[in-house]
């Protein structure tokens, strides 16, 4: 669900990009088609002016004179401006279209409900204050909003919309940790320094959020426990459950976050804004990953011969090396809008050591390699690293005499693979025979698709049907760029009574349970057998 900061963005968007005073021309879709008789239709503004865009929390209010569309993003909300194709990145069809007099704008998964501007603008006016996503948030009257709630649960207060509009699944996750309190504590087993400290985690990662969505940068670095099998923090385990009035999904850490706050030291918790440091720290004017003139490669003015950083006279013709002058090393630094690619970055040393020699013949160049550096893929087979250790000791020694192959010996490509497929052509495999063949067959790995050779991504269906809820493996690319691999993921599952296959689940009730698998009938809950399998 598209969560505050994204509402937000998307009034900025129309606001930058959709010039007010057009007239509407046509509204379309499938929300547009529904009328339930009570209110007015939202055709009713077809002919009206736009007169402005406001934000309030998820809520997205859009104002046609006396008239204003509110409007509210599902799970996978989104909004395009004049956009080239009508549907969006899965493929759907808008579900609710304005076409005014220059500018369309089409609206996906969401609800939309026809009101009075006078309403919404009195609305956004008051609760502004208790919105985390308004620059004229207020902390005090926000503490004060969530200690009217003494007798709630933390999880429930957080997500509601009428205390902090703005606050999703996400925010609430990840403020919950930064505060160190279990989501099951109740707001009047904290202190007021307490509650003021989770309030502004909670804006603090708010504008964490919003600031990573707006730049494209990835959220999924930032969160320490949502959507995670281990804390970012201690590395145990993630309790992933359903709790709340609403029975939404919770992620928290049992180490990290205690059912006691009597026993927090605020003091110890993340202070305010210590979430956005990295923003600060990207936006300062360091120059340490750029090398200096000193320590750049220089070439020699006589003979044209490039010397390493460290050389104080050319290795060549022995003249010295050219002085710096004040001007040069006086240069303005570059600007910290500037996007600086890994490839420009002197701070990690070269694994490969370049040194100039002068021979019978000319100017030699040596490189020097560090073989003990081995890359991670080459270790996870000690055959295949032991093999690639020899191939590196043998290309590294001096070759005196020329090598004869005949023509039919096998080249060191046909070794490597040889090594990879774990067989022998022409010969006996000693690893597929004796008791290989009796040991139980292991849960099946991720696939690769068979056009692009990548790992596929598991899906499961949503369609309504027989397959509904089935996993399966498709290819990982975008949409337009996919193969057609296809691949049911529950081969192996059991079957159920009905000899259907079964769907897996997991356990959400906290108990000694909790996060196991078993297996279960995929028909209803009214139509389930008595079936049960734990994974």
């Amino acid at each position: 669900m598209v969560e505050g900061p994204g509402c937000t963005l998307n009034g900025e968007r129309i606001r930058a990009k959709v010039q007010k005073g057009q007239k509407v021309v046509k509204v379309s879709g499938a929300s547009a088609a529904r009328n339930d008789g009570i209110g007015p239709s939202v055709h009713c503004i077809t002919g009206c002016t736009y007169t402005g865009v406001q934000t309030l929390g998820k809520e997205l209010f859009v104002y046609f004179g006396p008239r204003a569309l509110r409007l509210h993003f599902g799970m996978n909300g989104s909004m395009r401006i004049n956009p080239a194709e009508m549907r969006d990145g899965r493929g759907h069809s808008p579900t609710f279209l304005i076409q005014l007099t220059k500018d369309t704008i089409c609206f996906f998964d969401s609800t939309v409900e026809i009101r009075l501007s006078e309403d919404c603008e009195e609305k956004v006016r008051v609760k502004a204050s208790l919105d985390v996503c308004s620059p004229v948030f207020s902390v005090s009257r926000a503490v004060e909003a969530m200690c009217m709630e003494s007798g709630r649960m933390l999880c429930d207060v957080l997500l509601d919309q009428a205390v902090l509009p703005g606050v999703g699944n996400i925010i609430k996750n990840e403020a919950l940790f930064n505060s160190g309190l279990n989501p099951a504590v109740k707001v009047n087993q904290l202190t007021n320094e307490q509650v003021k400290h989770l309030v502004k985690m909670t804006r603090d990662f708010t504008v964490l959020f919003y600031q990573c969505r707006k730049r494209g940068s990835s959220l999924n670095q930032r969160c320490k426990v949502y959507r995670r099998s281990t804390c970012g923090q201690c590395s145990g385990k993630i309790t992933l459950c359903r709790l709340g009035d609403n029975n939404r999904m919770t992620y928290f850490c049992q180490r990290c976050q205690t059912e006691d706050p009597a026993e927090l030291n605020v003091s110890k918790l993340p202070g305010l804004n210590t979430l956005l440091e990295w923003m600060s720290q990207e936006d300062k004017s360091s120059s340490d990953h750029v090398a200096m003139r000193e320590e750049e490669e220089w070439s020699c003015d006589l003979c044209t011969l490039i010397n390493r950083p460290v050389s104080k006279s050319c290795e060549a013709c022995l003249s010295p090396r050219p002085e710096i002058s004040r001007d040069a090393a006086q240069q303005p630094q570059l600007p910290s809008s500037l996007i600086r690619y890994p490839c420009n970055s002197f701070s990690s040393p070269q694994q490969d050591l370049k040194l100039n020699r002068r021979a019978v013949f000319g100017n030699t160049t040596l490189i020097l390699t560090d073989l003990n550096q081995k890359p991670a893929a080459a270790l996870k087979s000690p055959l295949a690293g032991t093999l690639e250790l020899q191939n590196s000791r043998r290309s590294a020694e001096i070759v005196t005499q020329p090598t004869q192959t005949s023509p039919g010996s096998p080249s060191q490509p046909s070794k490597r693979r040889k090594t990879e497929g774990g067989h022998v052509p022409g010969g006996h495999n000693q690893h597929s025979s004796g008791g290989t063949q009796n040991q139980p067959p292991s849960s099946p790995t991720t696939p690769c698709c068979t056009t692009h050779r990548r790992p596929t991504v598991l899906r499961v269906v949503n369609k309504v049907g027989a397959n509904k809820g089935r996993q399966f493996y498709t290819c990982s690319l975008p949409r337009g760029s996919q193969c057609d691999f296809f691949e049911w993921a529950d081969l192996h599952f059991p079957l159920c009574h009905h000899a259907k296959r079964t769907l897996m689940r997991t356990v959400l009730k906290l108990g000694p349970n909790n996060g196991r698998n078993f297996y279960v009938c995929p028909l209803k809950q009214d139509q389930q057998c008595d079936f049960f399998q734990w994974v």
